[in-house]
C-alpha cells in the first residue's frame, strides 16, 4: 500500500498542498481531478521523487520513499514508478527504441521492448526518430517506456491533455487494462474520462483534499533490483549528441587541438633540443678539456655588499683566489682511474729554431700525452702519426689554412702542398748552447745559426692532421711527451741550472724569485696548465667529483669545465625559447580550457529537459555527470586525431626551417611517448575543465529540469 501522510509543499511562500493524507492500493485507477494551479501535477511529482515536498511522508509498505539516499531513489524511478507525462517528454533525436532503452533496467530480455510496442501497435516505428511521431504515437512511446521495467505504479500527468479525443480513449484503454494488476494514477482535469475509467477519484482543491482511507491487506514485492549502470548506454548517447552537433563539435575540436599542438610541438622539440645536447655532450666530451691553470681566479661572493649610492670597498682575499699547481696535486690526477689523457704545459724556456735559422714561438708547440689522443681526436690528412719522440705533427684549422706567421718560420710565404710541409726539420736548443756565461751572469747566445748546427735533438714533421670535432682553429705544433722529459733532464743538468742552484742572485739579471727562475730554466718545473681528458660523460662527473673532494682540503685549485660552460650557455638559450613556447602553449589549453567549461554549460542548459528525463526514468547524478564527461572526453580523442595530423603535416616544414637557421637536420621528429603524455594530460585538462558544469547538470532538480523552470 502507498500512502501520504501530512504531506506539505510551497513555493514562494505560497501553500500548494496543504496536509495531504492519501492511500492507494495496487490494481486500481485513482484520478485526481483540480483545476490548474490546484496542486495536483506537484503531488503527482512528489509521489514519483521527482519533487522533494517540505513535510510528511511517503510510505511504500515499510519504504520510507522520501527518506530514500540518492542511489535507492534512483532504483525507485527505475524499478517501482514509471512516468507518464503530458507533453511526452522524449528525446526528439532518437528513435523510438533507443527512447525506450534509455529507461530499461538491464535485467531481463531487450525483446519485452519489442513486445510492449507490439501490444501498443507501435511496433512498425521503433526505429523511427521521435520528432517524426504523432501526439497519439509519441504518448505510447512514453507509456511503453513507463512499463519497461515492469514497475508497481504508474504515473500519468494529463496523459491525454496533448491528445484529441480518439486517442485520448485510445491511452486510457491502454491504462485501464495496465491497472488490472498495477496502480496507475493519472492527474486530470478531464471529468468526463475520470467517471468513465476511474475506480476512484479524488479531488484537490487549494491544496487540499479529503482523506480517503482505504483497507487493502495485500502487501507490495518491491522490486529492489539495482539498475545496471549503463555505461555503454551513455556511451552511445554522448556520440549521438556530438553528432546531432557535428558542425559544432568540429570546430570546438580545431580549437581545443590549437593548445595540443602546441603543447605537443614545444615538448618534442625541447626533447628533441635536450638529445641534440647530450650527443653534442657524448661528441665533444672526449675533446673539450676540463682545465687546472696557474694564476688569478675570481670568486662569485653571494655574501658581498651592494650599494647604488657610493663606493664600497671589497675585500681581495674574499674573490680573489690563486692557483698554484703543486706536485701533490699532479700525483692526486695521477690515481683517478677515469682519466684517460693529462696534457702538460709548462712556463719554461722552450727554444725550437727552424731549419731556416729562426726562433719559433714556443706558443705553437704543444705536447701530447701519447699516440691514441691523436687517433681518437684528430684525422691524420697526411703522413702518419707520431712513432717516437723526434717526430712531429703540424694541425691545420677545418679549412686547412696555417698561420702565415707559422709558415714564415720556414720560409713559405705562398700556398703548398701537403709534400712540402712533410720532412721539415726543427731542432730544439739547449741551456748550455742557448746562454753564454758573462762572468757572473748568462747572456743568450745570438748565433742561431751555430746553436741550430749544434743541436742534438732534431724534429722532423711526419704528419700533418686535422680536428675530427671543430673545438680549437688555432695551429699548433705537437710533440711527443717522451721529448719533453727528455729536453727537462737535459736543462736540468745545464750550466746555468747547477750556477743558480749555488746563488743568492739571480744569474739572468732579472727581478724573479730563485725558484720561478730554476723552474723557467727546467730544474724541477710544474706545469702552469693541465688539460685533463675523459672518454665519457659518467667519468668526466667521477673526475669532477675527485677534484671537488681535493678541493676540500687547503690547496685548492679551481678548475674551468669548457665543455661545461659552452653546453650551458646554449641550454640557457634552448630553456628561454622554451619558457616562451610554453608559455604560449599555456596560454592556448587555457583558452581550450574555458572554451569547454563554456560550451559544456552551453550544453547543459540546451539540454535541461534531456537531464530531467533521464533522472525520471533512474539515471543517477554520477551517469549524468558522466555523460558529459564523455562527451568533453570525445572531444578530447576528436582534438587528439585532429592534432596528431596536424603535426604529421607540419613536420617537414619545421625540419627545414630549424635546418636553415640552427643547421641542425632532421630536429623534429615525432616522439610517441611525449605525444602519448601530452595526449593524456589533455585529456585530463579537459575532462578537468568541464568538470563544474559536468556537476552543475547532475544537481539540476528533476522537475524543474523537465519544465524548464
Amino acid at each position: 500500500m502507498l500512502k501520504l501522510r501530512n504531506i506539505c509543499k510551497s513555493y514562494n511562500n505560497k501553500v500548494v498542498l496543504d496536509n495531504i493524507n492519501l492511500d492507494f492500493k495496487s490494481g486500481e485507477l485513482v484520478f485526481i481531478l483540480g483545476t490548474s494551479g490546484s496542486g495536483k501535477s506537484t503531488l503527482l511529482n512528489i509521489i514519483s521523487g521527482n519533487l522533494k515536498c517540505d513535510s510528511g511522508e511517503i510510505i511504500l509498505d515499510d519504504i520510507y520513499v522520501n527518506k530514500l539516499s540518492n542511489k535507492k531513489m534512483n532504483n525507485y524511478h527505475c524499478n517501482i514508478v514509471g512516468n507518464i507525462f503530458q507533453d511526452y517528454n522524449l528525446i526528439e533525436y532518437m528513435n523510438v527504441f533507443d527512447n525506450i532503452m534509455l529507461a530499461f533496467n538491464g535485467y531481463g530480455d531487450k525483446n519485452r521492448i519489442n513486445i510492449l510496442l507490439k501490444q501498443l501497435g507501435i511496433y512498425e516505428k521503433r526505429k523511427i526518430i521521435v520528432s517524426k511521431l504523432s501526439g497519439g504515437e509519441k504518448q505510447r512511446v512514453a507509456i511503453a517506456r513507463a512499463l519497461v521495467n515492469n514497475p508497481d505504479i504508474i504515473l500519468a500527468d494529463e496523459p491525454t491533455g496533448a491528445l484529441d479525443s480518439k486517442n485520448s480513449i485510445e491511452v486510457m484503454e491502454i491504462l485501464k487494462k495496465i491497472a488490472e494488476n498495477k496502480l496507475v494514477i493519472v492527474v486530470s482535469h478531464d471529468n468526463f474520462l475520470a467517471n468513465k475509467y476511474a475506480d476512484r477519484i479524488i479531488n484537490i482543491k487549494d491544496g487540499k483534499c479529503e482523506y480517503l482511507p482505504l483497507i487493502d491487506n495485500n502487501k507490495y514485492i518491491v522490486n529492489t533490483k539495482k539498475r545496471k549502470k549503463k555505461r555503454i548506454e551513455i556511451f552511445k548517447f554522448a556520440f549521438k549528441n556530438l553528432w546531432l552537433n557535428k558542425i559544432r563539435t568540429i570546430f570546438t575540436s580545431l580549437a581545443v587541438s590549437l593548445g595540443i599542438i602546441s603543447m605537443f610541438i614545444v615538448s618534442n622539440l625541447y626533447f628533441n633540443f635536450s638529445n641534440e645536447i647530450k650527443s653534442l655532450e657524448k661528441e665533444v666530451v672526449s675533446v673539450f678539456p676540463i682545465s687546472i691553470s696557474n694564476g688569478e681566479y675570481e670568486m662569485l661572493d653571494n655574501g658581498v655588499r651592494k650599494s647604488s649610492d657610493k663606493i664600497l670597498i671589497k675585500d681581495r682575499e674574499k674573490f680573489i683566489h690563486t692557483n698554484k699547481i703543486t706536485k701533490e696535486y699532479i700525483n692526486y690526477l695521477s690515481k683517478i682511474d677515469e682519466v684517460k689523457y693529462v696534457t702538460y704545459t709548462y712556463d719554461i724556456l722552450l727554444p725550437f729554431v727552424s731549419d731556416k735559422d729562426k726562433i719559433m714561438d714556443k706558443s705553437y708547440f704543444l705536447t701530447i700525452p701519447n699516440n691514441s689522443f691523436i687517433s681518437d681526436n684528430y684525422d691524420i690528412i697526411y703522413g702518419n702519426n707520431i712513432e717516437n719522440k723526434n717526430e712531429i705533427l703540424v694541425k691545420v684549422d677545418s679549412n686547412n689554412n696555417i698561420d702565415s706567421r707559422l709558415l714564415n718560420y720556414f720560409d713559405i710565404n705562398n700556398d703548398i702542398e701537403y709534400s712540402d710541409l712533410i720532412g721539415r726539420k726543427i731542432r730544439f736548443i739547449n741551456n748550455n748552447q742557448y746562454y753564454i756565461r758573462n762572468g757572473e751572469y748568462y747572456t743568450s747566445n745570438g748565433n742561431l745559426s751555430d746553436m741550430y748546427n749544434n743541436s742534438n735533438i732534431e724534429l722532423e714533421i711526419v704528419g700533418i692532421i686535422k680536428e675530427k670535432s671543430v673545438v680549437n682553429e688555432n695551429n699548433y705544433i705537437y710533440y711527443s711527451r717522451s721529448l719533453l722529459d727528455e729536453i727537462l733532464k737535459i736543462n736540468a743538468n745545464s750550466d746555468i741550472v747547477k750556477l743558480q742552484l749555488d746563488s743568492d742572485y739571480n744569474v739572468l739579471g732579472l727581478d724573479i724569485k730563485k725558484d720561478e727562475i730554476l723552474s723557467y730554466l727546467g730544474y724541477n718545473s710544474l706545469p702552469c696548465n693541465i688539460n685533463i681528458y675523459v672518454d665519457n660523460l659518467s667519468d668526466k662527473d667521477r673526475v669532477i667529483k675527485s677534484l671537488d673532494k681535493y678541493n676540500l682540503g687547503n690547496n685548492k685549485l679551481l678548475y674551468t669545465d669548457t665543455m661545461s660552460e659552452a653546453i650551458n650557455i646554449v641550454k640557457d638559450f634552448i630553456n628561454i625559447i622554451s619558457i616562451i613556447l610554453i608559455s604560449f602553449s599555456i596560454i592556448c589549453v587555457t583558452i581550450s580550457s574555458l572554451m569547454i567549461a563554456i560550451l559544456t554549460n552551453v550544453r547543459v542548459l540546451e539540454r535541461k529537459k534531456e537531464i530531467g528525463i533521464l533522472r525520471s526514468v533512474g539515471y543517477s547524478k554520477r551517469e549524468i555527470k558522466n555523460l558529459f564527461n564523455v562527451e568533453n572526453i570525445c572531444i578530447g580523442i576528436i582534438s587528439i586525431i585532429i592534432s596528431y595530423f596536424i603535426v604529421y603535416i607540419l613536420k617537414e616544414p619545421i625540419n627545414m626551417i630549424m635546418y636553415k637557421y640552427l643547421d641542425i637536420d632532421n630536429l623534429f621528429n615525432i616522439n610517441y611517448v611525449i605525444m602519448v603524455i601530452v595526449f593524456l594530460i589533455n585529456i585530463f585538462i579537459i575532462k578537468m575543465a568541464g568538470i563544474i558544469p559536468a556537476n552543475k547538470a547532475s544537481k539540476l532538480e528533476i522537475v524543474n529540469s523537465i519544465y524548464n523552470r
